[in-house]
C-alpha cells in the first residue's frame, strides 16, 4: 500500500434524502437545547449585593448568604447612566439617592426591619416622598467627624465646634469633603460673614476618599471624615485624634434599596445577623451603627475601646444636634449651586 493510498479517508456511503432530513432534525433540536440551557443558566446566575466604597463592612460582607455574591462599585460615577444591570441589591451612601429616578428602585418589602428602626432613622426616611421612603432601608449612620494629627487643635475643636476649620493655624493644612452640599452645611453652623468662603480658602485639597492618606503622611493636619470610615485608625495609631462637635455634626446614612430589574427577595436574615448579638458588637467596634435604638446599642457598647465609645454612641443631647442633609428639591439645587459659586475664594 503507498503512501499516498494510506492517507486517503475511505469512500462513506451516500445518504438518502430521508436520513439527511433526519440528522438535520436532531442538530436542531439539539441546538435548542443547548440554547435553553443557556438561559437557564444565566436566570440561574448568583444575586448580586453592589456597594460604594467603604459602606459594608468586611466583617458583615463575608457572612452573605450562598449564592449572593459582592461587587463593588468604583464610584458615583457608575450610576450615571443608570443603575448596574447586573445588581439585586444595592447599599449607597444617602448623598448617592438623589440623583436616581424613582422608577429606578422597587418597594423592599421589608417591614419587620422597618419596625425595629430608631426614631432618628424613622425620621431620615420621612424627609423622602413616600414611594422612595418605601423603597429604601436604613443600614447604618455614621457622624462626620474632626480628625487630627497631633494633640495640637484637638481641645480647640472640643471648645469650638466646628468653628476650628477657620482656625488660622489649620489654613491650608485641611483636607474636606467633596461635597459643596457638606460644606455648605457646616459653614451654615460657623460665626462670622463669609463662613462658606474662608472654609473653602482653607481647605488644602477638597477629598474625602484619600483624606486619611493626607493625614496619615504629614501632609494635612486636620480633615473632615465619617467617623465609620476612620475608626480603624482611631484604634490603631495614636496620633490620630477624632472629636464629634458638642454641637451635633452631618449624620452619613448607609440605604439599601433594590433595582425595579431584580427579582430577588431581600435576603432579611443578612441583615437581621447585623443588628443582633454577637455580630452587632463587633460592628460596633468597628464604628459601624446600625438605625437601633439607643437601648439596643447600650449592651454592646463594652466591645468599643473605651476613650471611643463617646464617638461611636454619643451621649443623648449630642444626637439630639445631628441634623441630615435631605433630598433637594430642583429650587435647591439652584440656590446651592448659586451659593457655591458665589463663595469661589
Amino acid at each position: 500500500m503507498t503512501v499516498e493510498s494510506q492517507l486517503r479517508f475511505p469512500d462513506l456511503p451516500s445518504r438518502r434524502p430521508a436520513d439527511v432530513l433526519r440528522r438535520r432534525q436532531f442538530l436542531q433540536g439539539a441546538l435548542l437545547l443547548g440554547l435553553g440551557g443557556l438561559a437557564g443558566c444565566t436566570r440561574a446566575a448568583s444575586p448580586t449585593l453592589m456597594a460604594a466604597p467603604e459602606t459594608l463592612p468586611l466583617l458583615w460582607r463575608r457572612t452573605l448568604p450562598k449564592p449572593w455574591r459582592f461587587t463593588p462599585l468604583r464610584s458615583a460615577s457608575q450610576l450615571d447612566t443608570g443603575l448596574p444591570e447586573q445588581a439585586d441589591l444595592l447599599a449607597l451612601p444617602d448623598g448617592w439617592i438623589s440623583a436616581l429616578p424613582e422608577d429606578a428602585w422597587q418597594p423592599l418589602q421589608a417591614d419587620s426591619l422597618r419596625q425595629r428602626l430608631s426614631s432618628e432613622a424613622v425620621a431620615f426616611l420621612e424627609t423622602f416622598t413616600p414611594a422612595r421612603s418605601s423603597a429604601l432601608l436604613p443600614l447604618s449612620l455614621s457622624p462626620w467627624v474632626l480628625l487630627f494629627r497631633g494633640a495640637d487643635h484637638v481641645q480647640t475643636a472640643r471648645d469650638q465646634g466646628w468653628q476650628v476649620l477657620l482656625d488660622p493655624g489649620l489654613a491650608g493644612q485641611l483636607v474636606l469633603p467633596a461635597s459643596p452640599r457638606l460644606l455648605v452645611s457646616l459653614a451654615e453652623r460657623m460665626e462670622g460673614p463669609d463662613s462658606l468662603r474662608r472654609l473653602r480658602r482653607a481647605a488644602k485639597v477638597f477629598d474625602d476618599r484619600h483624606a486619611l492618606n493626607w493625614l496619615l503622611q504629614g501632609k494635612a493636619k486636620a480633615a473632615v471624615l465619617p467617623l465609620a470610615r476612620c475608626m480603624a485608625t482611631l484604634r490603631s495609631d495614636p496620633r490620630v485624634s477624632a472629636v464629634l462637635p458638642e454641637q451635633g455634626a452631618p449624620l452619613n446614612w448607609t440605604l439599601l434599596m433594590r433595582p425595579a430589574a431584580s427579582r430577588e427577595p431581600l435576603p432579611q436574615a443578612w441583615v437581621e445577623k447585623a443588628w443582633s448579638s454577637p455580630l452587632l458588637g463587633r460592628l460596633l467596634a468597628e464604628g459601624w451603627v446600625p438605625p437601633l435604638p439607643r437601648r439596643a446599642l447600650e449592651p454592646m457598647q463594652t466591645q468599643v475601646p473605651e476613650r471611643l465609645r463617646s464617638l461611636v454612641l454619643p451621649p443623648s443631647r449630642v444626637m439630639e444636634r445631628c441634623w441630615n442633609l435631605p433630598p433637594l428639591s430642583p429650587s435647591d439645587r439652584i440656590r446651592l449651586r448659586d451659593q457655591w459659586e458665589q463663595s469661589a475664594p
